[in-house]
Order: structure tokens, then C-alpha cells, then sequence
């Protein structure tokens, strides 16, 4: 199974995702500057079968599934070799889906569809 609305070019937003920290008085200003740091910079993209993330310098790919979705959400499956399996529910909101990293979300908004390619 696959949800055609996780296909394309995703991007994580930093502003987005810092105003759902900034609501937090559970997570230290230290950490909030080190999020601050981090944020805006990974880039996903996903195919019907694997998604591709790019880090600043690091990429990988993970073949991942979708084991279940409804009208605003999926929850997807994957197993990296360093990871492990990870499941992970993303939330969609408008152009953006959201996912929980424990005490806040994270936000990654759509940035365009990609070209077909044929996956073995």
C-alpha cells in the first residue's frame, strides 16, 4: 500500500516547526537553540516504496510502507540497517504534514512532485 499525498519533494520547516517549540515550557532554551541550528535543513523525498533524505552533506535512502492512512493521516513502517524499524504517524495539514518527536512536532512542507522513475 502507498498514499499518493507523501509522493514528491518534502522539506522540514524551521519556522513552522519553532512555533510549536516556542508554545513548549517543557523544553530548555538550550535545547530550543540547538533545534534552532538543526532545523530547516533535511529534505525527503518519496517514491511509492523508499524515501530519500538529505542532511547538509549526508543522503540515504530506506525502503519504507504504508501499513495504514485515513482522510489526514498515514503511519508508515521502515527498517534501516543502523535505525532499526521505525514507524512513524504523519499527520497532513494543508501543504504540510507534521510528526511527533517526542515533546514537539516537526513540520516538513511539500515542495513539488518529482518524475516517475521505475523502482526495482
Amino acid at each position: 500500500m502507498y498514499d499518493a499525498r507523501l509522493i514528491g519533494k518534502w522539506k522540514s520547516d524551521k519556522r513552522r516547526t519553532m512555533q510549536d517549540v516556542a508554545a513548549r515550557r517543557d523544553i530548555s532554551a538550550r535545547s530550543r537553540s540547538v533545534l534552532k541550528r538543526i532545523l530547516g535543513k533535511l529534505e525527503l523525498r518519496y517514491t511509492r516504496t523508499h524515501v530519500h533524505s538529505t542532511f547538509e552533506e549526508l543522503s540515504d535512502v530506506e525502503r519504507y510502507e504504508v501499513v495504514a492512512k485515513n482522510d489526514s493521516s498515514v503511519v508508515t513502517v521502515s527498517v534501516h540497517p543502523l535505525y532499526g524499524k521505525r514507524i512513524q504517524h504523519k499527520h497532513f495539514d494543508g501543504q504540510y504534514y507534521w510528526v511527533s518527536l517526542g515533546r514537539y512536532r516537526e513540520y516538513f512542507k511539500h515542495i513539488g512532485k518529482t518524475k516517475r522513475r521505475i523502482e526495482l
